[in-house]
Formats: structure tokens, sequence, C-alpha cells
């Protein structure tokens, strides 16, 4: 089977629209979205939609849940939480339905696992795995929590990369492609479609053929100009809604004003 990885999309449309582009290239067997399908962007019903059409298997993301009024956003930033007051009144119909019907953790095959932040202490979508420390603390919870999975994919970060545990050795597996050794556990995270940290602008998917045993980062540009225009017209029409924050930080592929 050869799947797309996908995740943190943030209601970023037009990079969507060019991730899926380049999907449609790669003959994938099925797409698979690690959670934040909304938040934060200009268009979240045409991403929800758009995930749906093409049949995506995933599991639901904080800003999602959020969205559906299913956690608190009292811990998310004063703009952050703005941009979700807006992202729920406007959130309806098939779109709600569908994030409505993803779970937390999902189980896609015999060798692979969905969630979007951590499975530890248990399974939820709030962790980041930020550190080391907390990717081996959740790596040996896929070992040995009953999921009988040896590849976990996860988001959250919007951070790509693979780390690799076999015996009693755990690290990082560095490269734009990983070839999965056998026997071997992996946490997996495709990057950000919507909007990335790394200071790549670029929308960040990633493609795994477990045929070939291999995973491949991949990385697509898009309209970052048209995207930044829509949040910037959306905060400058209303109060209470998306900031212009959120449209500054596109064109970077980090925080405005985060040094890196």
């Amino acid at each position: 089977m050869k799947y797309a990885v996908v995740s943190d999309v943030h209601a970023n449309v037009e990079a969507l629209s060019a991730v899926i582009a380049a999907i449609d290239v790669e003959r994938v067997d099925a797409i698979l979205c690690l959670g934040d399908v909304v938040g934060y962007g200009a268009n979240p019903n045409e991403c929800a939609r758009m995930l749906a059409s093409a049949g995506a298997k995933g599991v639901v993301g904080n800003h999602d849940r959020a969205a559906l009024g299913l956690r608190d956003t009292a811990h998310f930033g004063l703009q952050a939480q703005q941009a979700m007051r807006w992202t729920r009144r406007l959130l309806g119909g098939p779109p709600r339905d569908w994030l409505a019907s993803l779970p937390l953790v999902r189980k896609v095959s015999s060798e692979l696992l969905l969630f979007h932040a951590a499975l530890h202490p248990m399974p939820n979508d709030e962790l980041h795995l930020s550190s080391l420390s907390r990717l081996e603390k959740s790596l040996r919870a896929l070992q040995e929590g009953g999921y009988g999975a040896r590849i976990g994919l996860f988001g959250h970060t919007h951070h790509a990369g693979a780390w690799r545990a076999r015996g009693g050795a755990f690290g990082p597996a560095p490269g734009d492609m990983v070839k999965l050794d056998d026997g071997a556990h992996y946490l997996i995270n495709p990057g950000s479609v919507g909007q990335s940290r790394d200071g790549d602008p670029r929308a960040a998917f990633a493609i795994l053929d477990m045929d070939q045993g291999a995973v491949w980062f991949r990385r697509v540009a898009y309209d970052t100009t048209l995207a930044m225009a829509k949040v910037a017209a959306l905060a400058a029409a209303q109060r209470g809604g998306l900031g212009a924050w959120l449209a500054a930080r596109l064109p970077l592929g980090r925080f405005a004003g985060q040094r890196r």
C-alpha cells in the first residue's frame, strides 16, 4: 500500500490544493490525515470537504475538537481563541459532520496507527512531541500499549521527521527519504500542510510506501500571497475573528517574530 500523509492543514485551502495536486501524481492508494484540518485559516469548510471528497482516513486534532465545541480553548492564545470562535460560527453541514466522525486514534492497517499529538500518558490531542524524551515515551507507548502497530503517524508540532526504535536503541532517522527497517518501530510526522513552522513556507506532506518500506518527506510551493490576502481581508472586515498575525506568518514559514 502507498499512502499520502498530511497534517495540520489549518483551513489553508491554497496549500491543501497544491498538496492534493502533488499527491495526484503519486498515484497513492489512500490519503491519511493526522488532524487540525481547521483553525487559523480562511477556508475551514472547503478544506474539510476536499479531504472528505478524497476519501481521506483521518483522526481529529485539537483545533478540530475546539471547532466542534468538544474542548476548552482557555489555554489557547487570545488571537487563537478569536480565530476559533470565528471558525465555530462558520463551520457547518457536511464538513462539520465529517470532522465529528473522526476518532482520536485510528488503526488503518496491521502496521499503521494514526494520532494527532501523543500516545502518552494516554492518547491525546494536546501534548507536543517536541523533545526526544517525549518522543521516546510515545514510541514506548506504541510498542507496549497493545496497539498492534509498529509505525505511528502524528502531527501537531508542524515539524517533519522520523524517529526509530529497535531493541534498546532510539533516535532520529534523518533524511528526506527514510528506509523503514523490518522489526523497528517508528514515529513519523509529515509536517504541516497549511502553516509551516520550520522556516520553509512551502506546504509539507509525506509519501509512505509500505511495499517499498520507505517514507519520503515532500514540500510543494503554493500561493501564499492569496492565502495571506484572504486572512488579512477577514481580519480587516471583522472584530473578534481572524487576526492579521495569522497572515504574516505564512510567507515566513514560522511565527512572526520567531527567530527560526
